[in-house]
C-alpha cells in the first residue's frame, strides 16, 4: 500500500515539476522501484524529516507508527511541519501522537485509507482525514486525485478519522462474513456461486461484488510465497480495535464477536499451513464449518501443477 501511494505521489511531483519525493523504508531494496521513478532514497527517517515539509507515514500497526513518530521527533526542527499518518490505528494512538507532535509545534493529520494495494496503485482508495484545517489544506493537493480518488474530511481531532476508519473496517468485516455465508449457502444448496456473484453485482453494488470476488477468485488464500492484498493480521487488529472502541462508547458489536472468532481460527490455520492468508480468510473457516474444504475450486485449480 505504501509503495503504491508513494509511487503515485512521485509521479505527480515529477509531472508538476516539483522537487522529487524523499523516502525511507525499513527494507531498503523495496525502494528500488520508487528510485526508478526519480524518488530520492534517504538513509534515515531523520534525513527525510530534515528535507521535507510534509511527511507521510504508511506502516502496519500502532506500534510501528509510534516507533516512527518517536524517530521523527528525535530528528528535531519540526516547527510548522505536517505529519500525515495513513496507517489504521486505534483512536487513542492518534490522539497521543497528535499531542506529542503539538509539543514540537508540528501539525498532525490522521489520514487512514480504505482499499487494497491494487486499488492504491490505481488511485482508487479513499482517504479519510482529520486534523487542523490549515494542515488539511496543505496536504490536499497531494491526496485527492494523486494518492486517492477522494478525501473525506471528518473533524479537527485526528482521532476521529481513526475511529471512522475502524467503523468502516468493521462494516467490511461484517459484509465479508455475510457474503461468505451466502456463498457457502449457495454452494451447498447447488444454486451456484456464479449466479450469486452476479446478483451481488447487479443488485447490491460495487463493494459487495468486490468482496465476493476476493472469495470466489481465491484471493482469500494467495499462493505460497505471495503476499496477500491485505494481511490477516491487519483484520485481526482492526476488528479488535473496533470491539475495544465500541465497548468504550457503551455499545456492543455482536457481529464483531463472530468475525473475530473466525479470523482467529483462520490465523491458526495460517500458522498450521505455514502460509500467509488474506483478511478475507474467514471464508475458509465458514467453508470448513459447512463440511467443505478451506480451499475453493479456484484455489485448487490455481495451485494444482499442470
Amino acid at each position: 500500500m505504501g509503495l503504491a501511494m508513494a509511487s503515485n505521489l512521485q509521479k505527480y511531483l515529477l509531472a508538476e515539476g516539483q522537487s522529487p519525493l524523499r523516502f525511507w523504508n525499513r527494507t531498503a531494496s523495496k525502494g528500488d522501484a520508487l528510485k526508478g521513478l526519480g524518488g530520492i532514497q534517504c538513509d534515515s527517517i531523520a534525513a527525510v524529516v530534515r528535507d521535507s515539509v510534509i511527511i507521510f507515514i504508511s506502516t502496519s500497526n500502532d506500534e510501528a507508527a509510534q516507533a516512527i513518530i518517536a524517530q521523527i521527533i528525535s530528528a528535531g526542527n519540526l516547527a510548522d511541519k505536517v505529519i500525515v499518518d495513513t496507517t489504521t490505528v486505534h483512536p487513542k494512538t492518534s490522539a497521543a501522537i497528535s499531542a506529542e507532535l503539538s509539543h514540537q509545534n508540528a501539525f498532525f493529520v490522521s489520514a487512514p485509507v480504505f482499499g487494497s494495494a491494487p486499488m492504491a496503485a490505481e488511485r482508487m482508495i479513499l482517504a479519510v482525514v482529520a486534523g487542523p484545517h490549515c494542515a488539511i489544506e496543505c496536504i490536499s493537493p497531494y491526496v485527492k486525485d494523486v494518492i486517492a480518488r477522494d478525501m473525506l474530511q471528518v473533524a479537527e481531532q485526528p482521532e476521529k478519522a481513526s475511529l471512522l476508519k475502524i467503523i468502516g473496517n468493521f462494516l467490511v468485516s461484517g459484509l465479508t462474513e455475510m457474503i461468505g455465508e451466502a456463498h457457502v449457502f449457495a454452494e451447498k444448496s447447488e444454486v451456484g456461486c456464479g449466479v450469486l456473484e452476479k446478483l451481488l453485482e447487479v443488485q447490491f453494488g460495487r463493494l459487495p461484488f468486490m468482496i465476493s470476488q476476493r472469495l470466489t477468485k481465491g484471493i482469500y488464500m494467495p499462493p505460497k510465497g505471495t503476499l496477500p492484498w491485505s494481511n490477516l493480521d491487519l483484520a485481526l487488529k482492526d476488528v479488535g480495535h473496533a470491539m475495544d472502541c465500541a465497548a468504550s462508547s457503551g455499545t456492543h458489536l455482536r457481529i464483531g464477536e463472530i468475525a473475530l472468532d473466525h479470523l482467529r481460527r483462520a490465523k491458526a490455520y495460517s500458522e498450521e499451513q505455514a502460509r500467509d492468508l488474506d483478511s478475507a480468510a474467514s471464508y475458509g473457516i465458514l467453508r470448513r464449518d459447512a463440511g467443505l474444504d478451506f480451499e475453493n475450486e479456484a484455489i485448487k485449480r490455481r495451485d494444482t501443477p499442470n
